[in-house]
């Protein structure tokens, strides 16, 4: 959910489109793969067909291009099957993160850099 009607940008912060990368994701009894979307410093979206629940503690799990196990937490603050055209889009949900690990900052600061 980026922009309204209006064409305004509502994010707080700058999202970082990425290549395709998988993730897999445990959200109470939910469980899903995917792929992570875009990222933020403090958040990220992931394309999965499995929704989880918006309100929901979510644990996601994807490994870098070196390699390099990343873990993060957070909570599901929405899912494409919310939106009024959620039939039209590509499924997936927005997670805020409230646990990030040395790993995803240091992910996070590859995708700046490159």
């Amino acid at each position: 959910m980026s922009t309204g009607k209006s064409g305004i940008e509502r994010r707080r912060m700058l999202r970082r489109s990425i290549k395709r990368i998988p993730a897999a994701f445990e959200a109470g009894s939910t469980r899903g793969k995917g792929h992570v979307k875009n990222i933020s410093k403090e958040g990220l979206f992931v394309r999965s067909a499995t929704l989880p629940e918006p309100g929901s503690e979510v644990r996601l799990i994807f490994h870098d291009r070196q390699g390099t196990k990343v873990e993060v937490r957070g909570l599901v603050c929405w899912c494409t099957d919310q939106l009024p055209d959620a039939h039209d889009v590509k499924p997936g949900f927005g997670v805020q993160l409230h646990e990030r690990s040395d790993a995803f900052r240091d992910f996070y600061e590859q995708v700046l850099t490159r």
